[in-house]
């Protein structure tokens, strides 16, 4: 009976520590602690959602060491205008075939009744090495949602 009412002071001034900790302050949350190697996440990266797949690519050459792959997302929905960029990833130096690709895109960004599609290049400087030659929909009306495996064609 004598060590219920130590054992309780304890748990009472741990959980009371709780409320002075600085990942409860905004300001403090951006500072990086012991724990922590990086700054929180806004909320807004946090509503963000993720695309995934892979690229597959058989080329004469071996891909030049800075080379680099852009894998785009893109709202292709009009014929009109160049296509909207929703989510961009640039992935350097290339591995070996396949090679993995995440996109991170808002939901706000995608509005109902459009198209999507994956854009992937592979290009050294500004000369482009290689390219899909076919539409990869994804989302939007006529997509999947992942992961997608795209396969790149060299260009002469």
């Amino acid at each position: 009976m004598s060590f219920r009412l130590p054992l309780l002071a304890v748990a009472l001034l741990a959980l009371s520590a709780c409320s002075w900790l600085p990942f409860h302050h905004k300001e403090a949350a951006s500072q990086p602690t012991a724990t922590t190697s990086a700054p929180a996440a806004p909320v807004h990266e946090a509503l963000m959602r993720t695309l995934v797949g892979d690229v597959r690519y058989d080329l004469p050459n071996p891909v030049p060491a800075d080379a680099v792959l852009i894998v785009t997302l893109a709202d292709v929905s009009r014929q009109d205008v160049a296509s909207r960029t929703v989510a961009e990833e640039r992935i350097q130096p290339v591995g070996a075939s396949p090679v993995d690709f995440m996109l991170s895109y808002d939901p706000a960004d995608l509005h109902d009744g459009v198209d999507f599609a994956i854009n992937v290049r592979l290009q050294q400087g500004d000369k482009l090495l290689a390219i899909n030659d076919t539409r990869t929909s994804v989302l939007g009306r006529s997509g999947e949602n992942g992961p997608v495996s795209i396969t790149l064609k060299a260009v002469p």
